[in-house]
């Protein structure tokens, strides 16, 4: 009894021996490793279920495309198949067919052995990492392979002969200038750069890359090809934006919102070349003197397909991609040439306000960058005034002040933007050199109605005051608003109550209309009120 059970369990598993030996017969024939593993378990269940009989060697033959006379031969063809498969997965990338980084590091290590005979000059190893990957990958996994490929392509022909390009990580390539000079090895590295974050066609989709590149030179910064790798990848892998190394793990977005957000980003690093941008101008209003002093410069983004987008939703993205500095100077050239136009058409004596972000501060060509775009059009340093917000001003204040210093002896104007919503220190506006204080949005609101608000603005005006700063009331839609701050002592001011932002033309077309002027003139005569009593609706705007 107990041997026809043993037969019959022996029997049973002949079918599932077979199906594996299909099974893996056919993922051996797509090169799988799956397919090697399992068809070697197969054939040797089969071998120990049967022994050495001559069906195994004719479904080795089948199933392999080689003839084997035992199971010791069938296993030693399906090692072979393995090695090789081995190899071939190793060494060459499966998407971009670039040589990995065990390639890599051979080359690596014969060039060393060739240098200490030769005594040759210290090597370079560039690292270049694509770094849309992961973020394509996301929600379309086609089109982030079809743009590593093209990326790896683009790498490769621009890279001089004798340079290896390797694909050392899902996203990141390597290349080794092993037979140039490190100073022209660094020349070119940065060259193979700028030509890789070029606007890519991958299937009619735009893409401009997101790169970020690292250098290390042999032997100060490692031995070996791996050592090199090692400090390579971790340069490019340092975490932005926590303290101490800290690794923000962020909520993953829906599938539409994250392709929604990408190709944002996509159409944003366009949008100057497309002209797409355009600027608007806010005027700000002197009721002590009943006169205009001039406009703050505001972006606009009018997307081909979305249409207006608000600059609460594009301007953060154009910081985190590192736009800054180009759209920074965009706005900057732009605001120059309407002040210069203001001037050649009779409303000379304002002053254009620009907004300067905490990345353009660090920018070591920022007062150079200034001066050149005011001398291209002819503007004195007077006509401009950059507006900064608190926490621009506090990334770096002894940078800073310096930089502060030298703009104020140009002549250009300093404000110190929606003062009270950050960092709120009174340290760095007694030594920072501003001009103005902005009093923001927030305390400005219905400040009629608020005593907490009027509280905070009376404090922000007398510190103005005890400063020497102009203080300007920031978002006013009211004439209670307008009545109150002045009744606190505050007679500048900016928000829809005295205009919405203007194109260009229509700016200079309000400069000019004496009906707005005389209306502007008759509000400055109104003498202030803390608490003012309502008005008729004709009465309340300008």
């Amino acid at each position: 009894m107990a041997f026809r059970v043993g037969g019959l369990l022996r029997v049973a598993r002949l079918p599932a021996v077979a199906t594996g030996c299909a099974l893996g017969g056919w993922l051996l024939a797509q090169e799988s490793f799956a397919g090697v593993v399992m068809i070697t378990a197969a054939l040797t269940l089969l071998g120990a279920l049967l022994g050495e009989q001559i069906a195994l060697t004719r479904l080795a033959g089948r199933v392999l495309g080689q003839r084997a006379g035992s199971l010791r031969e069938v296993i030693a063809i399906v090692a072979a198949r393995l090695e090789a498969l081995d190899h071939r997965t190793t060494y060459a990338h499966p998407v971009t067919g670039l040589p990995t980084r065990e390639p890599l590091c051979e080359t690596i290590a014969a060039d060393i052995v060739a240098d200490a005979a030769t005594g040759a000059p210290p090597r370079l190893m560039g690292a270049i990492r694509f770094v849309d990957f992961d973020r394509l990958a996301g929600f379309d996994h086609a089109l982030a392979n079809g743009a590593l490929e093209q990326f790896a392509r683009r790498l490769v022909s621009v890279t001089q002969n004798g340079r290896m390009v390797a694909q050392v990580d899902r996203d990141c390539f390597a290349i080794w200038f092993g037979a140039a000079d490190l100073e022209a090895a660094r020349a070119e590295f940065q060259a193979i750069a700028y030509v890789a974050g070029h606007e890519m066609n991958i299937d009619g989709s735009r893409l401009t890359p997101t790169i970020e590149i690292s250098a290390v030179s042999f032997p100060q910064e490692g031995q070996d090809g791996l050592a090199l790798l090692l400090r390579a990848t971790a340069a490019l892998s340092r975490p932005e934006g926590g303290e101490g190394g800290e690794i923000r793990l962020l909520a993953p977005q829906p599938v539409e919102a994250a392709r929604e957000q990408f190709m944002l980003e996509q159409d944003l690093a366009q949008a100057i070349a497309e002209d797409q941008l355009t600027m608007v101008f806010q005027p700000v209003v002197d009721l002590a003197a009943g006169r205009m002093m001039g406009a703050e410069a505001l972006l606009r983004w009018d997307h081909p397909v979305l249409g207006p987008v608000s600059p609460a939703r594009f301007i953060p993205v154009v910081e985190a991609l590192g736009l800054s500095e180009r759209y920074g100077l965009w706005v900057l050239n732009t605001a120059c040439r309407e002040a210069r136009r203001w001037a050649d058409e009779g409303a000379g004596g304002m002053r254009v306000a620009v907004n300067l972000s905490a990345r353009q501060l660090l920018d070591p060509g920022l007062k150079t960058k200034i001066e050149r775009t005011l001398a291209r059009h002819g503007l004195g340093a007077e006509a401009l005034e950059l507006e900064l917000t608190e926490t621009a001003t506090m990334a770096d204040a002894e940078r800073t002040h310096h930089l502060f210093g030298e703009l104020r002896a140009m002549g250009v104007s300093l404000a110190v933007d929606d003062f009270g919503s950050g960092y709120s220190s009174l340290s760095y506006l007694k030594n920072l050199p501003f001009d103005k204080l902005k009093i923001d949005r927030e305390f400005v609101a219905q400040i009629d109605q608020r005593r907490d608000s009027r509280a905070i603005c009376r404090a922000l005006i007398e510190l103005g005051r005890g400063l020497d700063l102009l203080v300007l009331a920031e978002g006013v839609e009211t004439e209670a608003e307008v009545a109150c701050l002045r009744g606190l002592g505050c007679h500048v001011f900016q928000g829809y109550h005295f205009s919405k932002p203007l194109s260009g033309e229509a700016f200079l077309a309000l400069a000019a209309d004496p009906g707005w002027r005389n209306r502007l003139n008759l509000a400055a005569q109104r003498p202030p009120n803390l608490l003012p009593q309502k008005r008729p609706a004709e009465e309340l705007t300008l």
